[in-house]
């Protein structure tokens, strides 16, 4: 039974060789696509313009205009559009001019009918991913907008103290963070933070007192609620007799920015790595099937003794490198387009069992020695405990391959008051300071082998868990990787400052 499309595909088939032009579309016809036939390059153009087709077969020999002159004229009018070229066998040149002129890919004459199929199939895929990528860009471009637009109408909290240190004044904005006057009044401005072991009013004189007019500074604050919120501090000396030694403080909540920032930059990557995708998906994979093949027949043809044998392996051992990498690429677009979390109660012990079992297990690095530090009485959080295990595992692959397998990782985990806080130690290379920034992004890794996808896909599940990572290192000393996840669900978190693990109990496997 033939499978059939959800969607009609359109696609356009452009061949003046009648009979191959109708099997190609009885044959298409059949798998569910809708097919557009024109006999000569320039009722392509036409019906391209026409009809938007999702893919395009164009024949090279034609009349009016021949196969490259429509290509480029389709790819003036849409420079993403799917085309595959169609050659004679032994076209070879042929089919190298079509794709630098922006072909996708190339099938040769006589055509493979179920080739054919798969290759309109894979392509018209693709050009989703493509398009899906680009939609996600024209939203990056939205959020910037939207960001300076929140950032001229917010509001801010204004509070003011006196020279001890305590409240005298607040506007609405505070009110509504912190509560009535009445209550507040009199009470030391550092009750509005949640780490006792940071002094703000301490750190406004300092301030002050190195000749400082106008301190800035950014803090974690508590609400009445409970709640904690990212929030940029302004403090300024009130100037006037009659409040002489009083501080007037601008507090300005940072939630909705840091929400934009975080929400424009992971569109910016999808946008990025639709480009890359793209790029590898039409550029490499051509090459790659070109060089595979032809380098397995060479491998055949020249005997196994001989030095040109050995030169002939390399490349196909690279061949092979070079497929798994695009499909670590593919794999990850799938996965940001398709996975969703499913939180339920999750024992963080059994996340981090169930890592490590996946990291050990094989026995791949049997070299490295690992500690887990957990307390007693640990509750359970909301999460989806498939992709803690997921994340944590990524981290300590990172980890142990840091080390070159011969090392020890330590797996700390406390608490604070609103968050779990779990550190992953390791005692490998160490990152340059100067690359710490970049490598949850996608594509960035310093291995030989791999497209660098892991820390990105951590990256992605923490912060859909309202939690946030940071990352401490030092070149050959190790790197510590904190992961905060909050301990009550929250549709946002704000990272804790001065969060220091204390220790426990140690259980070594």
């Amino acid at each position: 039974m033939v499978e059939t499309q959800e969607k009609k595909w359109k696609i356009l088939i452009a061949d003046d060789n009648r009979d191959v032009n109708e099997v190609v579309k009885n044959t298409l016809c059949e798998y569910g696509f809708e097919v557009i036939q024109v006999f000569n390059g320039q009722e392509a153009v036409d019906a391209f313009l026409q009809y938007k087709p999702d893919l395009v077969f164009l024949d090279y020999r034609m009349p009016k205009l021949d196969g490259i002159g429509a290509l480029t004229r389709i790819k003036e009018m849409d420079e993403n559009a799917a085309v595959v070229f169609i050659t004679g066998e032994g076209s070879e040149d042929v089919a190298v001019k079509a794709m630098k002129a922006g072909a996708n890919d190339y099938i040769t004459k006589p055509i493979s009918l179920p080739d054919l199929v798969h290759m309109a199939n894979t392509l018209i895929k693709e050009h989703e991913i493509l398009v899906e990528n680009v939609r996600l860009k024209a939203r990056g471009d939205a959020y910037k907008d939207y960001l300076v637009t929140i950032t001229q109408t917010m509001g801010e909290a204004v509070v003011t103290i006196d020279g001890k240190g305590s409240i005298q004044f607040m506007n609405s904005m505070a009110r509504n963070f912190w509560g009535d006057l009445d209550e507040m009044k009199n009470k030391p401005v550092d009750v509005i933070i949640p780490d006792p072991s940071v002094d703000i009013f301490a750190d406004i004189k300092k301030a002050f007192s190195d000749g400082i007019d106008n301190f800035e500074n950014e803090y974690a604050f508590r609400k009445a609620d409970g709640s904690i919120f990212s929030g940029l501090l302004s403090a300024s000396a009130l100037k006037s007799e009659k409040y002489a030694g009083g501080i007037v403080l601008v507090i300005r909540d940072l939630t909705d920015i840091e929400m934009m920032r975080r929400q424009m930059i992971n569109a910016e990557k999808l946008a990025s790595l639709g480009k890359v995708v793209e790029g590898v998906a039409h550029e490499i994979r051509n090459s790659l099937t070109s060089l595979g093949g032809f380098s397995r027949r060479l491998s055949k043809s020249v005997s196994p003794d001989c030095t040109e044998q050995v030169y002939v392996e390399y490349i196909i051992e690279d061949v092979k490198r070079l497929e798994a990498m695009i499909m670590d690429i593919e794999e990850y677009v799938n996965y940001t387009k398709i996975h969703r979390p499913d939180f339920s109660s999750t024992n963080i012990e059994d996340v981090i069992d169930e890592a490590l079992i996946k990291t050990f297990g094989s026995g791949r690095f049997s070299g490295v020695a690992y500690e887990v530090n957990v307390p007693e009485n640990l509750d359970t959080i909301e999460a989806d405990q498939s992709y803690l295990v997921e994340a944590f595992w990524h981290l300590l692959v990172n980890a142990c391959e840091s080390m070159h397998g011969k090392g020890s990782v330590e797996i700390n985990v406390s608490l604070h008051p609103h968050y779990v806080i779990i550190d992953v130690v390791d005692t490998g290379k160490g990152i340059p300071g100067d690359e710490i920034k970049d490598i949850f992004n996608p594509f960035y890794t310093s291995k030989v082998s791999g497209a660098g996808l892991g820390l990105s896909k951590v990256y992605m599940i923490i912060e859909e868990h309202g939690g946030y990572i940071t990352v401490q290192s030092a070149v050959g000393k190790g790197t510590r990787i904190r992961v905060l996840l909050p301990r009550k669900r929250v549709i946002k978190a704000v990272p804790p400052q001065n969060t220091t693990a204390p220790k426990g109990r140690w259980t070594k496997d």
